[in-house]
């Protein structure tokens, strides 16, 4: 089952505000549903940042803001 785009915004949102774990992200970008080219670009890009074994939060925050716009703009 995918996940709606309004719930990744959401669940990325939450994450960089602290309240939502790395596991939520992982989940909520398994199936992000349909996403415009360079949203679903940045959506595969966090996936293999996420994947990465040496990676912090803080170190996503950046890719994960990109992400969000992308997605809220629809592109």
């Amino acid at each position: 089952m995918s996940t709606s785009p309004d719930d990744v915004v959401q669940t990325l949102s939450w994450f960089l505000a602290g309240n939502a774990e790395l596991e939520d992200v992982q989940q909520a970008l398994a199936d992000p549903g349909e996403l415009g080219p360079v949203a679903a670009g940045l959506v595969n890009e966090l996936r293999q940042e996420i994947a990465a074994a040496d990676v912090s939060p803080a170190q996503l925050q950046p890719l994960i803001r990109e992400t969000i716009e992308a997605i809220a703009l629809g592109q």
